[in-house]
């Protein structure tokens, strides 16, 4: 009878010799020209290099969700283990479908082309932020589905790189290895730091409904349900209507004549002044035949507050001009490219600058 520590040994002896004959029967596994290619091409890739590794760096600024989709579609089927015999296969599909998991999600792409870091990591995107003065606007957000490290919904399923995959292939899109792209509900993946992977909404080919939903489509409409929907329709018809016979179809207030600031332009060759700030503005004196001074004085107070308003619009709009030049003059790694500032800083803003010389608040 053989002893307890022969046994032992033969025993670790048997399970040492089926490891090795696995990992031989994996490394003996062929992978084509191209999957070799693919998994040496990724696995020289930063890991946050996420763009790369889907091969869409080249296009990374104006790449949509379905191009994203296409690119893991492709890199996955060449990377996957069981179809990939290279022996950093597994790597490699990682990888892919860590890439995914960031530039699947909206918000997630959008602070990763912010900041150009991970985007689930806390230092690095704690440092990204600390690093750029405009960091308060891209946390905004914080409180939504998926926000903050890791955060998720209540919908939130953990699921590996293995399951991300069948499920893209097999549950949102028609069929193991041949669904079209889409077509059905879309799914956004959320990588959660350390925690996995999580999906906020997986589909088949249609959204579930609920019984009570199907219970009320199946109910007969009846006269009084048509009458129900019916109504708005109605009340946009009939208040007009009223509205109409109770005055007598007369139009009580007058037309405002159509006006031009500063300039003339013909016809509109009248001028007057605003009361308050004194602006010229000019009119057709065909529109105001008949007017007594109380019309002529309420028409001047109308100009002003209309030329108020519109100057008001276009400051904004210079304002908003300018803060874009002044965002796209920092660089990603925190610098400041000083033409680009010189050209913010110099960028012409006249209807600012014309409320401030009639003293009109911004």
């Amino acid at each position: 009878m053989p002893s307890a520590t022969s046994s032992g040994k033969d025993a670790g002896g048997t399970g040492a010799a089926r490891s090795r004959e696995h990992n031989q029967g994996n490394q003996e596994r062929k992978c084509t020209p191209e999957q070799k290619a693919a998994v040496l091409r990724i696995r020289r890739c930063k890991a946050t290099a996420f763009y790369d590794i889907l091969g869409l760096e080249a296009v990374r600024s104006s790449c949509t969700d379905s191009d994203i989709k296409k690119a893991y579609r492709k890199q996955s089927l060449l990377t996957h283990p069981d179809k990939n015999g290279h022996e950093h296969a597994d790597e490699a599909f990682k990888m892919v479908s860590r890439a995914f998991g960031v530039l699947g999600d909206k918000e997630k792409r959008e602070k990763f082309d912010r900041f150009g870091t991970d985007p689930d990591s806390r230092f690095e995107s704690a440092r990204a932020q600390a690093g750029n003065p405009f960091s308060g606007f891209a946390g905004a957000r914080a409180g939504g589905p998926g926000a903050g490290f890791g955060g998720g919904g209540m919908w939130d399923d953990e699921i590996s790189p293995e399951e991300m995959f069948q499920r893209f292939f097999a549950g949102a899109f028609g069929g193991p290895f041949g669904g079209g792209f889409d077509t059905g509900p879309q799914f956004v993946f959320n990588i959660g730091g350390n925690r996995g992977f999580r999906v906020h909404q997986m589909g088949g080919g249609g959204p579930r409904r609920r019984p009570r939903a199907e219970a009320e489509e199946q109910r007969p409409q009846t006269g009084w349900d048509t009458l129900i929907s019916l109504l708005p329709i109605l009340f946009l018809f009939i208040f007009p209507l009223l509205s109409s016979i109770f005055s007598g179809g007369a139009d009580l207030s007058p037309r405002t004549p159509t006006m031009v600031f500063d300039q003339a332009s013909p016809p509109l060759v009248h001028r007057r002044m605003t009361p308050r700030l004194n602006v010229d503005y000019f009119i057709d004196p065909n529109e105001i035949v008949g007017w007594n001074d109380y019309k002529l004085a309420q028409l001047d107070k109308e100009a002003e507050t209309g030329f108020v308003r519109a100057l008001s619009r276009r400051c904004e709009a210079e304002m908003r001009t300018r803060q874009d030049l002044i965002d796209k003059a920092y660089t990603w790694w925190g610098g400041t490219d000083q033409d680009k500032m010189k050209i913010a800083e110099q960028f012409e803003m006249s209807s600012c600058k014309r409320m401030d010389a009639l003293g009109v608040s911004r």
